[in-house]
């Protein structure tokens, strides 16, 4: 089932920073709260659920924001959904994670704003999207923006 938001007070051109990166944190909590229970159903009725990384997932850009069993039956997904998935993961195996963003220039040439959302484990930081297939060439803008 889609079910649709329509966010039209965030992530338009000058939009304010603070509710966007505010609005987007908790859209993706969201995600990794319905990812967590997802986990937790599933240890309850004794599926086993691949991690992201031997899941099979391979990134590729989409609209969508997709918890794990959409993700995993698409077999790909952007830096929403992976990370999300990732997040979630490791929560539920008692490891604290929380998302990071990259912001940079959208190539629309229109002033917006675009993301990249990366996985936080204490000072490091983990690059799920990239390791899943997203090129270089794409991720160095959000690295070189340095936000």
């Amino acid at each position: 089932m889609m079910i649709n938001y329509n966010f039209d007070h965030v992530f338009y051109p000058g939009a304010d920073m603070v509710l966007n990166t505010q609005t987007l944190r908790e859209m993706l909590e969201m995600l990794i709260r319905v990812n967590l229970v997802f986990l937790n159903r599933a240890r309850q009725l004794g599926y086993a659920v691949p991690s992201v990384y031997r899941s099979g997932v391979t990134y590729r850009r989409q609209d969508y924001w997709e918890p794990i069993p959409t993700l995993y039956k698409r077999q790909w997904g952007d830096c929403k959904s992976i990370p999300a998935a990732l997040i979630a993961e490791q929560r539920f195996q008692g490891i604290h994670s929380e998302p990071a963003f990259r912001w940079a220039e959208s190539e629309k040439g229109d002033n917006s704003l675009e993301w990249h959302i990366l996985v936080q484990l204490g000072n490091q930081f983990d690059d799920p999207c990239r390791k899943l297939g997203m090129g270089a060439n794409e991720v160095a803008r959000f690295y070189a923006a340095g936000h």
